[in-house]
């Protein structure tokens, strides 16, 4: 269960908060056009206790009031299908970390463990997905979701919108984000985000390089006019930006006229969405891998004499990320044979090569009967068993 907790917080987190946001669209949705009902429900009456009232201006106001509920009744079945759909992607996740859940307190037999792993698999892919997400690879995001049939176990759908606001900054273009920063207002002010002034700071800077100034001073005046302590040294720049011509070398100034300042604006609202829905700093992918990597960390990992191929920590794409990590705490040591990765012990007794490279019995008798002698998988060197002797280890 703990590690279901460390990794599978924003598995739930993030379905359940776009539930309690389409449950609350649904609720104002219904709120507003049932006084919309309301208000002509009261014109119908008004006008039934009026003398002289005929009957065609009855009809006309009840056929507004129809008119009133046909759209209440759409709109409320559009709203309550997102709210269905976002309650049953809540669902799917539960039944599928309660898979888990389960194989754990079962029996350890053949057919849980086969279950368990393959849940692990579907795990792995999970994190890939959320980790190409979290980092803008929006394509193979979506290719891996559905070839593995993960939509509604990841977050792909969620960052669409995401992907979108992306292209529009690509495209030096702002709506998109600043409607994004309207809709989640009150979740980035908690935040302390700045990503809506750094917007508006560069749609000032566009009105410049397009020599708008006069649109740009009152451009400043609508939303500069407030502005967090902060807030001022920037406002301070953009302001002396307006006594230097748009091609100007000096500091700061050019710097802020560089067309660059997009790609930050992207990273900044990759970084601003990730931390709105995934409270963790770092996507699930890294940490597991880095705790995988920990746990197998030990000093022989960064010996090329000792160095063993079947193990990540010792190989060289990762090798590098394991040295920046705690080492392995083992209270009791195994010994393991290099070849068959099979415990040493008296059933399979520790060898000694002339060279000094130590395998396990069991395996070197299996290269005799293959090879007819023995071949260091070292160093390459060739012995017969006749040289080989045991090592006794205190």
């Amino acid at each position: 269960m703990n590690e279901i907790r460390s990794l599978e917080h924003s598995t739930l987190k993030v379905p359940y908060e776009v539930f309690n946001k389409r449950y609350r669209n649904a609720q104002r949705v219904f709120d507003v056009e049932a006084r919309h009902v309301g208000t002509v429900a009261t014109e119908v009456d008004n006008a039934t206790k009026k003398q002289g009232v005929t009957s065609g201006e009855i009809d006309t106001l009840l056929g507004g009031m129809v008119e009133k509920l046909t759209t209440m009744k759409r709109k409320a079945s559009e709203a309550i299908a997102e709210e269905v759909q976002a309650a049953y992607v809540c669902k799917k996740r539960l039944e599928h970390l309660k898979e888990q859940a389960a194989a754990l307190t079962e029996p350890s037999t053949p057919q849980v463990k086969t279950s368990l792993n393959q849940w692990r698999k579907v795990r792995l892919d999970r994190m890939l997905v959320e980790y190409f997400l979290r980092n803008g690879y929006y394509d193979s995001a979506n290719k891996l979701a559905d070839a593995r049939g993960l939509r509604e176990l990841t977050n792909v759908d969620i960052y669409t919108v995401a992907a979108e606001v992306e292209a529009e900054l690509n495209s030096q273009r702002t709506a998109r984000c600043l409607q994004w920063c309207a809709d989640n207002k009150s979740k980035l002010r908690k935040l302390n985000s700045t990503m809506e002034f750094k917007i508006r700071i560069q749609e000032f800077i566009e009105l410049v390089r397009e020599d708008k100034r006069l649109e740009a001073v009152k451009y400043a005046k609508k939303h500069f006019s407030t502005f967090e302590e902060d807030q001022l040294k920037d406002i301070q720049h953009c302001m002396g930006m307006l006594a230097f011509p748009k091609d100007t070398e000096v500091e700061p100034y050019r710097t802020l006229l560089q067309p660059g300042r997009w790609e930050g604006l992207v990273k900044q609202f990759r970084w601003e969405h990730s931390r709105l829905l995934h409270p963790a700093r770092l996507a699930a992918l890294p940490v597991a891998l880095q705790l995988g990597l920990a746990a197998l960390n030990t000093p022989q990992c960064y010996s090329a004499a000792s160095r063993v191929a079947a193990c990540p920590a010792c190989a060289p794409p990762l090798a590098t990320l394991a040295a920046t990590l705690p080492h392995a705490h083992v209270s009791h040591s195994r010994l393991l044979c290099r070849i068959s990765r099979a415990p040493l012990n008296e059933h399979n007794q520790p060898m000694v090569l002339p060279n000094g490279q130590v395998y396990g019995e069991k395996a070197l008798k299996e290269m005799m009967k293959e090879h007819g002698s023995i071949i260091c998988p070292k160093t390459k060197e060739v012995f017969c068993m006749k040289r080989v002797e045991k090592v006794y280890v205190m």
